[in-house]
């Protein structure tokens, strides 16, 4: 009985520290959208996918599971591996709203699976541990932030102009409540375009937040001067 009755309390102990464990795991998300003209013309190359061009709008490029660090997790251990069947309500709106770029071309789940192993699978302790509510939470989070309809208010449009960063990010902080990571690339000349939009997210609830000043830092040199490129697309 004395045995037993350790083996358990063991037990128990174990599992009370997995689940501290569980709760020291990732902090926030970065929300991430790319705008598909800076990734069409710059010094590398697209192709659209199979199921046309996409809009001329920005696209979700990540939702990653990050620590207040800066640091993050990749490939966890899942028994929920990606298969498109689970997400057959969401797959007409990911293909608007996440579609691939790379090339060959393709009908972008290689995209969405790439996504769910690497990024997805470490999200897992989140209070719905699934693919679909993963990819119904980056389709929720387009609609709360419309990056291309945002800037066009503010008076910044995809004309192949050059804008103020800190308009762009004035814009989208007006809007979102909160100031935006901005990535920029190159474009065929060198010139600094408008690249890639990063949002902060809690956790638990599916809204915006302060980046972590810690995770910023981590994230190294942006690639933006202090005007860059909106180009058309």
């Amino acid at each position: 009985m004395k045995s037993y009755y350790s083996f358990f309390v063991q037990l128990l102990i174990l599992e009370c520290l997995a689940i501290a464990c569980g709760s020291q795991a990732y902090n926030f998300f970065y929300f991430i959208q790319q705008w598909p003209g800076s990734a069409c013309h710059s010094t590398g190359r697209c192709c659209y996918p199979t199921t046309g061009k996409p809009a001329a709008d920005f696209s979700i490029s990540g939702f990653r599971p990050y620590y207040n660090s800066g640091q993050y997790e990749i490939y966890c251990p899942s028994n929920d591996a990606f298969n498109p069947s689970k997400l057959s309500d969401l797959i007409p709106k990911l293909h608007v709203s996440w579609p691939s770029l790379a090339c060959p071309s393709s009908d972008s789940t290689g995209l969405w699976s790439h996504e769910w192993t690497k990024y997805g699978t470490c999200s897992m302790s989140r209070y719905d541990p699934t693919q679909h509510s993963y990819f119904q939470e980056t389709l929720v989070l387009k609609g709360r932030a419309n990056i291309l309809q945002i800037l066009e208010n503010a008076g910044i449009r995809p004309n192949g102009k050059f804008y103020s960063l800190a308009a762009i990010k004035s814009a989208i902080k007006r809007t979102i409540g909160y100031e935006p990571w901005i990535k920029c690339n190159k474009d065929a000349s060198g010139k600094s375009q408008l690249y890639q939009v990063y949002l902060c997210v809690g956790r638990y609830q599916v809204s915006f937040e302060e980046c972590p000043a810690a995770a910023l830092s981590k994230m190294g040199n942006s690639g933006c001067s202090s005007e860059v490129k909106f180009p058309a697309f």
